[in-house]
């Protein structure tokens, strides 16, 4: 198995292709014609994934708002190929100069997009992984969460990225971190994926924990009913809004029924999945996301297997 950036899903496979083959009339017509924030800001992180993009999307961007938002969005993600996936303290400074530099590029073409359409939801959200990316103020980081957030308040895209600036590896807390799943899920409807945060908070707080203590945290009895009633007020719901992009809060369910040692649960998320791994959050076990997702799919099939 292999991680597919495009989840399976055949308009963000045209969308890719269309990019890779620099066919931009083609990609241009699925981006303009879609409309759901949601969908829009899953299909800008398909536009990051394609190899080569900056080298030409320049030259369509002058008077082309959906343009400049692809180039945009797609230099979010090639500043943070630049960096790498290692923490700060294992990354060098060559990285951290390049990561910096594309960010920068990253903040003019998203900006240049806000100022020809400030409702571009999309737009802000991504500028809050740039402002976290820069080491901005935090006032400067919640600003554009407020402004993608005011024009949808559960946009999955926003409120993620907004959460991890919110994390204790950047410049949050635990503390912080766990409230703002908690209160943002509490303002979210019945079906949506946000609620999946609260699940992420918890996955988050196993990243400082050896093997013996990720299990004693996921397994306790407050950490497991927490992922049920989130998945119950999420991915389990009969309003589950299951967009194109929703694989990302699947993934996280999965992950976090699989540590908390619940196989019946575990079991239910990974058959909605189907085959669409994500790199996150398997990357946090370390090594190849798609096997570490494979092999917890294995585990809870036969945890719940008849003798």
């Amino acid at each position: 198995m292999v991680l597919d950036p495009c989840l399976g899903d055949p308009t963000a496979r045209r969308l890719y292709d269309a990019l890779e083959n620099r066919e931009w009339p083609a990609a241009r017509a699925v981006l303009a014609a879609t409309e759901h924030p949601d969908d829009r800001a899953f299909y800008l992180d398909v536009c990051g994934a394609v190899p080569g993009v900056q080298g030409w999307i320049g030259f369509h961007t002058s008077d082309d708002n959906l343009a400049q938002l692809v180039r945009g969005a797609h230099a979010v993600h090639w500043a943070w190929d630049a960096r790498g996936g290692y923490r700060a303290q294992y990354t060098s400074r060559d990285r951290f100069e390049l990561f910096f530099e594309r960010l920068r590029l990253a903040e003019s073409y998203l900006y240049d997009v806000i100022s020809r359409d400030p409702d571009e939801v999309s737009a802000w959200a991504f500028l809050i992984r740039t402002a976290r990316g820069l080491q901005l103020p935090l006032d400067d980081g919640e600003f554009r969460y407020r402004e993608a957030t005011k024009r949808h308040p559960s946009h999955w895209k926003a409120n993620h990225e907004w959460m991890q600036t919110l994390c204790k590896k950047w410049f949050g807390s635990d503390e912080w971190m766990h409230q703002f799943a908690r209160d943002t899920a509490t303002r979210s409807p019945d079906g949506s994926m946000v609620h999946a945060l609260v699940a992420l908070a918890h996955l988050e707080i196993t990243l400082e924990l050896d093997a013996n203590q990720t299990t004693g945290y996921m397994t306790q009895p407050n950490v497991r009913a927490d992922l049920r009633t989130a998945a119950e007020h999420s991915i389990w719901h009969p309003a589950a809004d299951l967009r194109p992009g929703s694989a990302a809060a699947l993934n996280i369910f999965a992950l976090a029924f699989s540590l908390s040692e619940d196989p019946a649960a575990a079991g239910a998320v990974f058959r909605q999945l189907g085959e669409r791994p994500t790199e996150q959050p398997w990357g946090y076990l370390g090594g190849d996301p798609a096997q570490r997702f494979l092999e917890a799919r294995s585990r809870a099939a036969a945890a719940v297997r008849p003798e």
